[in-house]
């Protein structure tokens, strides 16, 4: 335990020093730039977040693979490896009869 606030209490001087020394404005500016840095360098922390935020329900599949860097096709295939399903999302009702009439229209200028 005295391990760990000996380090917490380094890296708060840390900060201090960052910021003192005018690299950046504030704690939270030096928490986001770190943050940036760290999900370039860690693919695995890029995925778990994605695969939460999926999960969640916060973003699309498509958003979520961007996170992770991937492309679709392959974050499918971590959800799959994780055994997770992929949510397939439903239309409203009006949604439904717009596409419905699209496809009628589509028809009819085709013969």
């Amino acid at each position: 335990m005295e391990y760990r606030h000996a380090k917490h209490s380094i890296l708060d001087d840390q900060i201090k020093g960052l910021i003192g020394a005018g690299y950046y404005p504030n704690k939270s500016e030096l928490t986001i730039d770190a943050l940036q840095y760290l999900f370039s360098k860690r693919q695995d922390l890029r995925v778990a977040s994605a695969v939460e935020l999926y999960q969640e329900g916060k973003v699309t599949l498509s958003r979520a693979a961007e996170i992770a860097g991937m492309v679709s096709e392959e974050f499918k295939g971590v959800l799959a490896e994780k055994g997770l399903k992929i949510k397939v999302g439903s239309l409203s009702d009006e949604e439904f009869d717009e596409g419905l009439e699209l496809i009628k229209d589509i028809r009819e200028n085709s013969k």
